[in-house]
């Protein structure tokens, strides 16, 4: 499970959302965009993965740390940003 997932299903629990409808509607996306998360067609965009921390109460930079892998395919890049932002 990605951490982009993982993100989607605790908004989900945590707000008692029942449907990928109900979360799309929450974060203000249609249903297609969270349906392309879910299936990695496209990443998250960081203004609604930090929209997301807000509503789960996360650290901004956590959050960042921890999409890294979804967001970008190159591990060197990965690599290189995790060790100037330790989790």
């Amino acid at each position: 499970m990605t951490y982009t997932i993982e993100l989607l299903d605790m908004v989900k629990a945590r707000y008692n959302l029942t449907s990928d409808y109900q979360l799309a509607k929450k974060l203000n996306v249609t249903g297609a965009r969270v349906s392309n998360w879910r299936c990695k067609k496209n990443s998250m965009d960081w203004d609604i993965a930090f929209a997301i921390a807000d509503l789960l109460e996360l650290e901004d930079h956590k959050v960042v740390h921890n999409l890294l892998e979804d967001k970008y395919e190159n591990p060197r890049l990965v690599n290189a940003l995790r060790v100037i932002s330790p989790n």
